[in-house]
C-alpha cells in the first residue's frame, strides 16, 4: 500500500488576514470602476476641503485637577451623558516603566460611575497597565450604552487598544486590538467615526507615533477590532507629553475624516479613507513644531500652541 498523504493546514497571522483582505478590496475597487458607469447619478461622493491656518491668541493653561482618590497623575475624567457618568484611571504602579506620557506611573485600574450611582471597576493583573491618560466614552455597537475605549499594555508586548463595556452591573473587556508585539511600542487613540461610511462607528488610531507612525482603521465587531486601512509617516504624540491630541476626526459625508500632523509635526493633513485607497484632502504647513493637542473652539476649527510660543487655529474648510 501507499503511505497516505497527510494535509497541511495553516492558520493566518492577523497581518496576513489584513494583507489578504486589502487583496480582496483591491479586487473589489478593480470592479467598482467597471461598473461606475452604471451607477445612478447623484450618488453621494466624496467632496473636497481645504485647511485654513489662522494666528490665535495664546490659550490659557488650566491647572492640573485630580478629581478622585487614587487618581492616576495627569489623567483626566471622561464624562458622559448617558449609562456612564464618569471613567478614570486610578491606581498608580511603576511596574511598566516606558515612561512615554511624561513618568514612570501606570494605571493598575479602570473605574467608572454609572448614571445609577454605582462605582465599578477593573484591576489588570501584575503584567498588564493601562498606558494612557484619558478613558474615551462612544456608543461602538449604537445600543444606545456607552463603551470605554482605553490603552492596555503588556510588559512584553506593548500595547493594544481595548474595549470595556457595562454588562450586569459588571466592568467586562468586549473588544480590543491585537498587542503590538514588543515591550515599549505604544498607540495613541485618535478617535470614533463612520470611516467606511456604511452606518457604523469605527475605530481610529496612531500605532508607533514616535516610530513611523501607522493610522489605523478598525471595524467594531463583537469580541473583536478588525483593521480594514492604514496610512504610514503621521504622528500624534510626541515622546514624554501629556497632550494626546493632536489628531482629530472631522464629521464629513459620507465618510468622516482625519486631522493629523505628518511624523515631523511640522504640517496638519486632511485625510479620508475611501474603498478606492485614501485621499489626501489637503496639506498646510506650520511656521514651528505642534505643541499641543487641538482643542475644538467651533464647528470644524480647533486652536492649538507651537514650540515657538505662537498659537494657531485650524479650520476645515469645505
Amino acid at each position: 500500500m501507499s503511505p497516505r498523504k497527510t494535509r497541511k493546514t495553516a492558520r493566518l497571522s492577523s497581518d496576513d488576514a489584513y494583507y489578504q483582505m486589502n487583496l480582496l478590496r483591491l479586487i473589489s475597487v478593480i470592479l467598482a470602476g467597471v461598473f461606475a458607469a452604471l451607477a445612478p447619478a447623484g450618488m453621494p461622493a466624496a467632496r473636497s476641503a481645504e485647511l485654513k491656518l489662522t494666528a490665535a491668541e495664546a490659550m490659557p493653561v488650566d491647572a492640573e485637577k485630580l478629581e478622585w482618590p487614587d487618581q492616576l497623575p495627569h489623567s483626566r475624567v471622561a464624562r458622559g451623558t448617558g449609562n456612564i457618568a464618569a471613567a478614570w484611571l486610578a491606581g498608580p504602579t511603576d511596574r511598566y516603566p516606558h515612561g512615554v506620557l511624561g513618568d514612570d506611573r501606570e494605571a493598575s485600574r479602570l473605574v467608572v460611575a454609572t448614571a445609577g450611582g454605582r462605582q465599578l471597576e477593573v484591576k489588570l493583573p501584575s503584567h498588564r497597565v493601562f498606558e494612557d491618560l484619558e478613558p474615551r466614552l462612544a456608543d461602538m455597537d449604537a445600543d444606545g450604552r456607552d463603551e470605554i475605549l482605553v490603552v492596555e499594555s503588556d510588559i512584553s508586548m506593548g500595547a493594544s487598544l481595548a474595549v470595556y463595556a457595562v454588562i450586569d452591573r459588571r466592568l467586562v473587556a468586549v473588544a480590543a486590538t491585537p498587542f503590538l508585539g514588543l515591550a515599549n511600542r505604544w498607540l495613541n487613540p485618535l478617535g470614533v467615526g463612520d470611516f467606511d461610511g456604511d452606518g457604523r462607528m469605527d475605530v481610529a488610531l496612531v500605532a508607533t507615533p514616535h516610530i513611523g507612525g501607522k493610522l489605523r482603521l478598525y471595524k467594531y465587531q463583537p469580541g473583536q477590532l478588525v483593521r480594514f486601512a492604514e496610512y504610514s509617516g503621521v504622528s500624534t504624540h510626541r515622546i514624554g507629553s501629556t497632550q494626546l491630541g493632536l489628531g482629530r476626526v472631522v464629521p464629513a459625508a459620507p465618510r468622516d475624516r482625519l486631522l493629523v500632523p505628518d511624523q515631523s509635526h511640522q504640517a496638519l493633513i486632511l485625510l479620508e479613507w475611501t474603498p478606492a485607497g485614501w485621499i489626501k484632502h489637503a496639506r498646510v504647513s506650520l511656521p514651528a513644531t505642534l505643541a499641543s493637542s487641538l482643542s475644538p473652539v467651533g464647528r470644524h476649527v480647533w486652536r492649538f500652541d507651537l514650540h515657538n510660543g505662537d498659537s494657531y487655529t485650524i479650520a476645515v474648510v469645505p
